[in-house]
């Protein structure tokens, strides 16, 4: 069984489940993980070019996430 199968075979809820999981993953391990070269490119636009929407804190924008992913799927 491949990967893809097994996601695809996941409901939502699990998918995120299983994503928040791979980012602690890779957190976890985050001195063995190495970025994608194009990431210092999407780094460096960023720091010159800022958003003026305020951040939020990890939790809230997780909930932002989901809550804009949800609205997607219903009107879909």
């Amino acid at each position: 069984m491949t990967v893809e199968t097994i996601i695809s075979s996941l409901s939502q809820e699990d998918r995120r489940s299983a994503l928040e999981l791979l980012w602690a993953s890779i957190d976890h391990d985050s001195d063995k993980f190495a970025p994608p070269d194009w990431h210092s490119d999407v780094l460096a636009e960023r720091l010159n070019n800022p958003s003026q929407t305020p951040s939020l804190p990890l939790k809230e924008a997780m909930e932002d996430v989901r809550r804009r992913v949800n609205e997607r799927q219903s009107s879909t």
